[in-house]
């Protein structure tokens, strides 16, 4: 007995929809499956069996659907044409597959190998950064070690001021006692 299956929605694709029909129809020993995608929206299976394994596979169609699927609708169909046998079927989407999982390995090295020259990149800007932080920082040092010299000096000087202006008016003070009589 052949059959054929549509399934139709908004997100039946790009989900393992097929790999999901592969393994129902391995559970219920079809001795013919093959799965491909029809347009944007649709998943078409042909597959071949005993009436028995055909009614429950087509029984668990219609309860389980992959996580994430959107379905709007299911239809089966007798079907008269050629149907591969599952373990050929099987083989060459596991190529499929495999062909797809290598293009998207090669596309991760290329998008680390970018992300590793970024990095790279941002390495060298940090140490730039970092190189002219410390240079800042000595500067920073430098001015402050000067400012506080000068500042010293700017001490100094006042108190040397400070002390011959307090002499100067205590000899002042002295001599106007003096000339008033007041010890």
């Amino acid at each position: 007995m052949k059959r054929r299956l549509l399934i139709k929605g908004k997100k039946v694709q790009d989900i393992g929809y097929r790999i999901f029909l592969l393994s129902l129809a391995s559970e219920h020993d079809l001795t013919g499956f093959q799965a491909r995608n029809v347009g944007k929206n649709t998943v078409e299976a042909l597959y071949e069996g005993n009436e028995e394994s055909i009614k429950a596979f087509e029984a668990e169609v219609r309860e389980l659907i992959p996580e994430g699927a959107q379905v709007e609708r299911i239809h089966f169909e007798d079907y008269d044409g050629p149907v591969k046998g599952i373990e050929r079927f099987r083989s060459y989407f596991t190529t499929l597959q495999l062909g797809k999982m290598i293009e998207v390995g090669v596309g991760m090295l290329q998008k680390q190998e970018e992300t590793l020259n970024e990095l790279r990149g941002v390495k060298n800007e940090l140490r730039a950064f970092r190189e002219e932080s410390k240079r800042n920082q000595e500067l920073m040092l430098q001015k402050q070690e000067e400012t506080l010299n000068e500042l010293r000096g700017v001490r100094k000087d006042l108190s040397t001021i400070l002390d011959e202006r307090l002499a100067a008016l205590e000899k002042d003070v002295l001599l106007i006692k003096e000339r008033l009589g007041i010890k």
